[in-house]
């Protein structure tokens, strides 16, 4: 019986350290398989790409997406712009020099962080306002099997979906627990508050567990 317990004991602790600092979750992605991936429409000119998504998470930092440029970089700069639905100015912008992407490899776009994320519809758009015809950009795209989000060019719905992923801050439960200390005054956000409630919270998981271990059928 108790090396049963000790077994409980440890499995509870790894699933634990988990769920506090191995998780990662919210962090909205679209990646198909290579094979079912395919360059978007030229993006040049008034034509430009939208892809809107939904993140799971807070703290919203970060947008990765694939060029794919089989004719050599853009001959003018590329415009990226961030916005979230109801919001009148966009939260983000950064105009890319044409060297900064290469052909089929992710570029990552760091934003200031968006603390709060989680269950909000952003609009990522890319644009090349002073390219002309063939002198433009084009980008990753898989069919439209991501649920949460629809993929526009030019303004107007196109068949498929931005290949994309994201990066949150606050994808692990300690990181939530930071942001709550740092949100709590007096004693209750400080580590020994946090500590405090942790334990509190796994005596009360042990009390719930020996109960249901020690009970016996009539």
């Amino acid at each position: 019986m108790r090396i049963g317990w000790i077994a409980v004991a440890l499995v509870a602790i790894a699933v634990e350290a988990w769920l506090v600092v191995g998780r990662r979750s919210g962090e909205v992605a679209y990646e198909p398989p290579a094979s079912m991936i395919a360059p978007s429409p030229e993006i040049a000119g008034p034509v430009d790409l939208t892809q809107t998504f939904v993140p799971g998470a807070d703290g919203l930092a970060a947008i990765t997406f694939t060029p794919m440029l089989p004719g050599g970089p853009p001959r003018a700069p590329i415009d990226l712009e961030l916005d979230a639905e109801g919001s009148d100015v966009p939260m983000a912008r950064r105009r890319l020099r044409p060297d900064e992407l290469a052909d089929r490899v992710p570029f990552t776009w760091e934003v200031a962080r968006v603390e709060r994320a989680a269950g909000r519809r952003f609009r990522l758009r890319i644009a090349a306002p002073e390219a002309s015809a063939g002198g433009g950009l084009r980008v990753a795209v898989g069919p439209p099997d991501y649920r949460w989000g629809l993929l526009r060019t030019g303004g107007r719905a196109q068949w498929g979906d931005l290949v994309f992923r994201t990066r949150a801050t606050r994808v692990h439960v300690l990181d939530v627990l930071h942001q709550w200390q740092r949100e709590t005054p007096g004693v209750l956000g400080s580590d020994a508050g946090l500590v405090a409630i942790i334990a509190i919270l796994n005596l009360a998981a042990a009390v719930v567990i020996g109960y249901v271990a020690g009970a016996r059928p009539a």
